[in-house]
């Protein structure tokens, strides 16, 4: 628009249809003029109005093209306009891949190897995800699709984590759901039946592990805890106070048969992780190790994918498939951390005997002798 203060002189040129355009400065302001166009890197005016033209100038805040894409998907699907402009958005593309990387692991304590996956499938993919056919992602299979998804979401998480800005998860939320990215991976309503000979094939192949990486593997197997709680279990300090205390240390409860309970009360998040049982042997000598952390759980890691095809984080389920065949699935789930706090201190005041003695008995369906292991 063009004021009562500015003259356009409109010549057509007959070839390519420029229009000249000009604006009246007071002659006072021309020094002024000059340093701003300076100051933001331009020598001349029609260097600043072709970047103006082309919205390279100024620049889109990140905040504000969120606000945009995120106003687009509601209202028309052409998401990187702002009031009629086409914009290139940078949000996603102004990162340090290595320092979303370094947040994965250090800060949210993921392990290497799914950081990595996560921050390369973000890398690749997130010019689809954000922009105009993130419908391209459904012609992918349900595997790769969920690993883009979880990496965006991680992306939202470390976002707001460097910026204090949660409207880049809430954006990410609404694009999944606009286009029905997860449409097929609701792996929480799946029923998987595994049968008692292939929980058998996979523990028995597993016990065969020796040396620290068998006692790795061991500790992982018959827990049934996360990797970062192996982890914490194992860098602990334990608690000689067996009556009620509330610390945050471990308390270890010694029962017959070769077990122990070791209560944990450690929650992040929805993860919680209330109390586990292990064999009092591999306890012990779990402890012992003189160092513990998530690069033993690496080699454990490569070792269960070469001797029995399944990865370390796989051995929460089988574990949890053992358990669930004696233990009812109030007891199992308490052990997997997913059970209601007032379940679980129930069970914890009141039915750690028979808990116990469930958890001896499932794993002799398997042809384990908790008491012998040394």
């Amino acid at each position: 628009m063009v004021t009562n203060e500015q003259t356009v002189n409109s010549k057509p040129f007959p070839k390519n249809n420029w229009r000249t355009v000009g604006v009246k400065v007071r002659e006072e302001d021309l020094g002024t003029f000059n340093k701003r166009l300076s100051l933001y890197g331009y020598e001349t005016l029609g260097q600043l109005v072709s970047d103006f033209i082309t919205a390279k100038f100024p620049m889109v805040t990140e905040d504000r093209q969120i606000d945009a894409i995120g106003d687009n998907i509601q209202n028309s699907g052409l998401k990187t306009v702002i009031n009629g402009v086409p914009f290139e958005p940078t949000f996603y593309k102004n990162l340090d891949i290595e320092d979303m990387f370094s947040y994965l692991v250090n800060i949210r304590r993921f392990q290497k190897h799914a950081s990595r996956c996560a921050v390369n499938y973000f890398a690749r993919y997130r010019e689809v995800f954000f922009g105009r056919e993130p419908t391209e992602l459904l012609r992918l299979t349900s595997r790769k699709r969920s690993w883009i998804l979880v990496s965006m979401r991680y992306f939202g998480n470390y976002y707001n984590y460097k910026t204090g800005n949660p409207e880049c998860k809430d954006l990410i939320e609404r694009i999944i759901d606009r286009f029905g990215l997860n449409v097929g991976l609701d792996n929480q309503q799946k029923v998987y039946l595994v049968d008692d000979n292939y929980v058998s094939t996979k523990v028995r192949d597993l016990m065969k592990i020796e040396g620290q990486i068998g006692l790795t593997v061991k500790v992982g197997l018959f827990s049934g805890l996360r990797e970062e709680e192996i982890v914490h279990i194992h860098k602990t300090e334990i608690c000689d106070n067996l009556g009620g205390c509330d610390c945050s240390k471990l308390h270890v409860i010694n029962k017959r048969d070769g077990v122990s309970v070791i209560v944990v009360n450690w929650f992040r998040g929805h993860k919680k992780c209330y109390f586990t049982i292990l064999p009092t042997a591999v306890w012990n000598q779990f402890r012992e190790l003189k160092s513990f952390d998530s690069v033993d759980i690496e080699v454990a890691h490569k070792l269960t994918k070469k001797v029995a095809n399944v990865m370390f984080v796989g051995l929460r389920k089988l574990h949890y498939n053992v358990m669930s065949r004696v233990m009812d699935m109030n007891e199992a789930d308490i052990l997997a951390g997913r059970a209601k706090s007032v379940s679980a201190r129930h069970y914890a005041l009141y039915e750690l005997d028979r808990m116990a003695e469930d958890y001896v008995q499932a794993w002799k369906r398997f042809d384990i002798s908790l008491s012998s292991l040394t």
